[in-house]
């Protein structure tokens, strides 16, 4: 969702200014001259929250008026009388507030909120109630003051119409130390600091300033402070003054910011300040950094963040845990254009970039116009002096500000860094050496900005030194990303329409509420999810699941929130033992053909047939040696599995399977639902045989209104939608698929899926989020090649390829090429089976599924021209495909899927938080690319270049060639 500055948050929070400046009483009509003057200095709202502005004023309409004046006098004490009422409550502090004269009238006369509900709309004044949140949170922190001293500080932090500045803090610290502990953490819970993400962004708000030495002080202190209260205590004390609405600076860094929210301590409590980067701090290599991980993404922002990101963030040994950071807040998406600074960054479709926008844009144009003026290159933690770099090097010099703002990733590590070589060069050159101390050296420097080892990833300038050699695409042939910019509200989840049609009237994205991870967290996880939680308190390996529920309780803000969470069996972090061979938890690596992964000492690997040149020996490529025999058995797991042979080989026994795909059985047979019950088939692969067999069939109510139910549409074979099975069931009709109805596919016809199973139509294996193999009954198990080519004989007809020479894959057991990305991922049995144990539910298994996990890795892929499809192989790991939407894709759609399917390669192998925080994607343990060159008629096509071609197929294709 839409990274908001969380300056902007704070300043939102304790922001209360006089939007109405005076509003004229009714009184004033009734006489003229100097007295309506005086009349009409009197601000109600400021009357009826500031009793020595109220007796102020008064005095000044008693000297200019005269006391004959009785119905003026009279209507003057009556409007006083009204609002002496409700003197004594907190919220009058926010009547100047409303926008609507209604609502203030009846603030400056209520004693209390409920007054306020005839009058006034919180989705009209949410300045107004976002005061009158403070202010309740300020009777409750201030009513626990030991002391008047204590209390007087406190309710000054909150009668302020400013951010409370360091005096206010100070103030509040000596009076309330000693005695009122409480009151003391109650504040600081209130009025916590935050760590900015990249506050350089925000210099073009410097340009806002109204003095040059607020100006120069905005350039400053952007550059060098790190939380929110440091940028704020700055510019105040600087010349920018109180933090106010109507002043340009302020509007600037307050624009688009949310709404304001209370810390709620309990929410704080269960899911730490940003659970998903508390996953990080696994990846800390120190335990000093570790601890620091955990205290400041827990409760602890204050206290810790600084600390945090001078010891640990600002080292290179600790690249992995800032890495981790950035992933969620700023994760590399495909694709920019529309920079007018850094244009040789434009038209870049298929590349990686972790903050391609016009504010990135702007900020690398004032970098370049700082170091200019100033003659200092200023980066965290250094000042490095450089020569004039409108003649040293110009261009080098903005692809570098370029670089540092917009951010593009490294295809395969994600990293930002910039290569050692071109930091060397450039600061050999350019650097002042006259006002450098004589022990320095370029590349004692660059030692701090960029990897030492030659072989470690890092971001090359040569690419951004030039415009973009992409050829231009028509409109037709574009890569579009709907939910790039973040279109949804705050706390809502955009989901990509990706059979939006371009000439067709819908909407090309859908916003949905969804919970936050944590009270500050960016990061938003669906209605429904399930995630999981690290407890900081604990060891290593120590989780919680908890999940997101709509009609769940929300916060101040109307957010849904976690609920329901319950702890999972803790696991220490182990390493793998191969005999005397050591493997560290989570590495992947290779025994023999087959490709493993260690996670807390579970080694998981595939079952590949490996030919170890035993000639003598039966060789069919299929796991187990097993024939490739076409005899489909349906595992309890709901898998279909070509062959007995086979199913056995993947670890089931005789009485886990039986004869017959699983698309084939009828699971109500014998209606296993309850009286008033219907059954509905629900057909899912799950990942464990731990509970009961894997539930194929759902029960739906038929006694309760349908409109009561759960949301969840479904298409009959009509091509007809219902909004739920129980109206499906109450019209008689017959379900083809769960899911919306779809276009762009299919309806009639059955077909083969890549999963073995016979479907009634495309759409129905699309809805299954199951590709295509070919047209009609499966009749065949493919034989496994490490190339892409058809692997089945007649009667089998293959469709035509999308793209003749394109890349792509020929999934195991099944017959026919397909051009899309492709990656194998592995998951964890153990963490699937500690789950199901925490908790217990149908519904828990259904989040535990190979369906759930495809739909969440389609939630990862921007690109609307691509979607994901993928099933559970016969050799035990999952192969996920990234495939092009539409029947007739271009070749740059094409080349979208396979960077796509290579992003969500590296978000499994790097334990991204934004996969490890969600239940069904969090068991991943390891992935790998394996989509190549199609081969046709037994020679490869040269495809079009791609940029996602990596070096050992560039160099395969060159041999084919």
């Amino acid at each position: 969702m839409t990274r908001v500055f969380a300056l902007r948050t704070f300043l939102w929070i304790f922001v209360c200014v006089d939007s109405i400046s005076g509003q004229e009483s009714r009184c004033c009509t009734k006489v003229t001259g100097s007295c309506r003057y005086a009349c009409e200095k009197l601000s109600l709202a400021s009357a009826a929250s500031d009793s020595e502005y109220r007796e102020q004023r008064l005095l000044d309409v008693h000297n200019f008026c005269s006391h004959l004046l009785v119905s003026f006098w009279q209507c003057i004490n009556q409007t006083l009388d009204e609002i002496s009422k409700g003197e004594g409550w907190s919220g009058r502090a926010c009547c100047g507030l409303p926008q609507s004269e209604r609502c203030q009238q009846a603030c400056i006369t209520a004693s209390g909120r409920k007054d306020l509900a005839h009058s006034c709309r919180q989705s009209d004044e949410l300045a107004f109630f976002t005061c009158l949140d403070k202010q309740q949170m300020g009777d409750e922190c201030c009513a626990t003051a030991k002391s008047d001293d204590c209390k007087v500080a406190c309710r000054t932090i909150f009668r302020s119409e400013l951010a409370p500045n360091r005096n206010a803090k100070t103030a509040l610290l000596h009076a309330c130390s000693e005695g009122s502990p409480r009151t003391l953490s109650c504040v600081n819970n209130f009025t916590r600091s935050a760590p900015v993400p990249n506050p350089v962004k925000f210099l073009h708000c410097c340009d806002q300033a109204t003095n040059a030495e607020c100006h120069d002080t905005c350039r400053r202190i952007l550059q060098e402070s790190s939380t929110d209260q440091e940028i704020i205590d700055s510019l105040q004390e600087g010349g920018c003054g109180p933090p106010l609405l109507h002043e340009k600076i302020w509007q600037c860094f307050l624009q688009g910011g949310e709404t304001a929210q209370s810390v709620e301590s309990s929410l704080i409590d269960r899911m730490g300040m940003d659970s998903a980067k508390l996953h990080c701090c696994s990846n800390a290599r120190t335990a000093n950094c570790r601890k620091l991980c955990l205290k400041t993404f827990s409760n602890e922002w204050t206290e810790s963040w600084e600390e945090f990101s001078v010891q640990c963030l600002s080292q290179f040994s600790e690249d992995s845990l800032l890495h981790c950071i950035d992933e969620v807040e700023e994760p590399c998406e495909l694709g920019c254009d529309g920079l007018s600074y850094c244009t040789n960054f434009n038209n870049r479709p298929t590349e990686l970039f972790r903050s391609c926008s016009v504010q990135a844009d702007d900020a690398a144009r004032n970098d370049v116009a700082l170091w200019t003026s100033k003659g200092v290159l200023t980066l965290p933690g250094l000042q490095i002096p450089i020569r004039n770099i409108s003649h040293c090097s110009p261009l080098t010099w903005k692809a570098v500000a370029c670089t540092l703002q917009i951010k593009p990733c490294h295809r395969t590590s994600h990293t930002n860094r910039i290569c050692r070589q071109d930091c060397f060069n450039l600061l050999s050159q350019c650097m002042d050496w006259t006002r450098m101390p004589a022990d320095t050296s370029a590349a004692s420097i660059c030692s701090r900005l960029s990897p030492d080892n030659p072989n470690t990833p890092c971001v090359s300038l040569e690419p951004y030194l030039e415009p973009s050699d992409q050829p231009y695409s028509p409109p037709s042939d574009q890569v579009t990303q709907p939910c790039k910019g973040d279109p949804c509200n705050i706390g809502q989840v955009c989901a990509v329409n990706r059979y939006c049609q371009p000439l067709r009237s819908c909407q090309p994205y859908s916003c949905s509420d969804g919970c936050k991870l944590g009270e500050v967290s960016q990061h938003i996880v669906p209605v429904g999810s399930y995630v999981r939680i690290p407890i900081s308190s604990g060891n290593r390996g120590c989780l919680k699941i908890c999940q997101c529920l709509d009609g769940g309780s929300r916060d101040l803000d109307n957010h849904l929130k976690i609920e329901n969470c319950q702890p999972m069996p803790c696991f220490p972090l182990e390493d793998c033992w191969i005999g005397s061979n050591r493997q560290e938890h989570g590495s992947s690596f290779y025994i023999e053909c087959n490709f493993c992964s260690c996670y807390a000492g579970e080694m998981t690997c595939t079952k590949k047939q490996c030919d170890m040149g035993l000639r003598d020996v039966a060789f069919t490529s299929l796991p187990c040696n097993c024939p490739p025999h076409h005899v489909p058995v349906c595992g309890r797991n709901g898998r279909t599995y070509p062959s007995a042979c086979l199913a056995k080989c993947s670890g089931l026994n005789d009485s886990d399977f039986e004869f017959g795909s699983c698309e084939e059985k009828d699971p109500c047979t014998g209606n296993p639902c309850d009286e008033g019950e219907a059954c509905i088939p629900a057909k899912r692969v799950c990942l464990s045989l731990l509970h009961s067999p894997c539930p194929q069939h759902q029960c739906v109510n038929v006694r309760d209104a349908c409109n009561t139910q759960e949301s969840n549409p479904v298409c009959d074979t009509d091509g007809h939608q219902h909004p739920n099975t129980c109206y499906l069931v109450r019209y008689g009709k017959t379900l083809a698929y769960h899911g919306p109805c779809l276009s762009g596919c299919r309806r009639t016809g059955v077909v083969c899926g890549i999963d073995g199973n016979t479907y009634s139509s495309e759409c129905a294996a699309v809805a299954r989020n199951v590709l295509v193999d070919y047209p009609g009954p499966c009749l065949a198990v493919g034989l496994i090649d490490t190339q892409a080519k058809q692997q089945c004989s007649s009667p089998v007809i293959c469709p035509p390829l999308a793209s003749p020479g394109c890349l792509g894959v020929t999934p195991p057991g099944a017959c026919c090429p397909v051009c899309a990305g492709a990656i194998r991922v592995l998951y964890s049995q153990k963490q699937v089976d500690r789950a199901l144990y925490a908790l217990k539910s149908t519904q828990a298994i259904r989040a535990l599924t190979l369906q759930a996990v495809l739909r969440a890795l389609d939630r990862h892929v921007t690109v609307a021209e691509c979607t994901v499809r993928g099933h559970l192989t016969v050799e035990l790991d999952i192969l996920v495909l990234v495939v092009p939407v539409r029947p007739a894709p271009s070749l740059l759609q094409l080349q979208a899927c396979v960077s796509e399917a290579e992003k969500l390669s590296n978000l499994v192998r790097l334990a991204s938080p934004k996969l490890v925080s969600e239940l069904s994607v969090g068991t991943l343990t390891a992935a790998r690319v394996v989509h190549n060159v199609v081969v046709s008629g037994g020679k490869a096509l040269w495809p079009t270049p791609s940029l996602a071609l990596t070096p050992a197929l560039f160099l395969l294709l060159r041999c084919w060639s």
